[in-house]
């Protein structure tokens, strides 16, 4: 007995120690299978996890500046972002459904905006087997190189006309037309911008949501772009733009853009903005997409022209004004 007693506190120490080794093990387990179900759930509903950069119902989210007037969200039409769970707005060029071609396909005109200051893009933009728009801005390095290859390869040309944003910080580049211009200011202005793009079938605006919002200047506008029997392509940078509906009333040819593709510019959000461009042109018999000349964007058009041509007939622009 007295060999045996000093071997029983060794045993109740293992005990001890094995029972603490066994504890942690379990909750390890336990933290374990609980960062799993997070994973799992997160990657099963990703719309759980609020976007930094959508605001909140309490405007609390962070949210970055847009840098072009095009920062919407994946999907909607206007600059400002939708707060989660609202469905996005339809233009108004949208609700009123057009004529099909003979084979019974919508029309889809995609274009290019910024034109002018990208010229690797640009050209491969240009050289696609799409029949894609392009809105220069004007006084940009490259701009007279790349109007002549578009115009060689028969593609609808734009001016891409600066015009005041309503963030007093973005600048929308060289010539902008003010809200707080006179006339002949806004004439003299518009005259040489136009001469930079001396083969432009229309105008649309690059920026521009004050300016858009505010009908003084649009009708100051609008019958500079009449006079030269140009059409006004509605960028829609702004919910309040005012831009196509005066153009109409004032027998201005327009048209209005549906979706913007590349606010996100990761080809696969640039393919489902594609998509979202092709049903709406189904649902409504047109639609207008605009993008840039981004790297992710020729990406993406290259991998869904097949798509595009199949499921619509892809047009320039000026066949769908009116």
């Amino acid at each position: 007995m007295a060999k045996g007693s000093p071997k029983k506190p060794a045993r109740k120490g293992a005990k001890k120690k094995n029972g603490r080794r066994f504890g942690l093990f379990c909750l390890f387990l336990f933290v374990a299978a609980t960062l799993v179900a997070g994973f799992y759930f997160m990657a099963l509903y990703p719309g759980s996890a609020p976007d930094p950069a959508t605001p909140t119902l309490s405007g609390q989210a962070k949210k970055k500046l847009p840098a072009r007037e095009t920062d919407a969200l994946p999907g909607t039409l206007y600059e400002e972002p939708s707060l989660p769970g609202q469905a996005p707005p339809v233009a108004a060029s949208a609700k009123k459904p057009a004529a099909k071609t003979l084979a019974g396909k919508p029309l889809v005109a995609i274009v290019i905006d910024d034109m002018g200051d990208r010229q690797n893009t640009g050209r491969t933009l240009i050289a696609l087997d799409l029949p894609l728009s392009f809105a220069f801005l004007p006084f940009t390095p490259f701009s007279e190189e790349l109007q002549k290859e578009a115009r060689a390869k028969g593609r609808d040309i734009l001016l891409h006309l600066p015009l005041e944003p309503v963030d007093s910080k973005a600048n929308p580049g060289r010539g902008a037309l003010t809200t707080a211009m006179d006339p002949e200011t806004m004439q003299s202005r518009f005259r040489e911008a136009l001469q930079t793009i001396p083969t432009a079938v229309g105008i649309s605006n690059h920026m521009g949501s004050r300016f858009t919002a505010d009908p003084k200047a649009m009708r100051t506008l609008l019958p500079l772009v009449r006079a030269r029997d140009l059409f006004f392509l509605d960028s829609v940078t702004g919910a309040n733009s005012v831009a196509y509906d005066l153009a109409r009333e004032m027998g201005v040819k327009t048209v209005r853009r549906t979706v913007f593709l590349d606010n996100d510019q990761n080809p696969d959000k640039i393919q489902a903005q594609l998509e979202l461009l092709l049903r709406l042109a189904g649902e409504h018999g047109q639609a207008v997409g605009i993008g840039h000349p981004y790297p992710a964007t020729l990406e993406a058009l290259r991998r869904h022209q097949t798509q595009l041509r199949t499921r619509a007939e892809m047009v320039g622009v000026s066949r769908l004004v009116h």
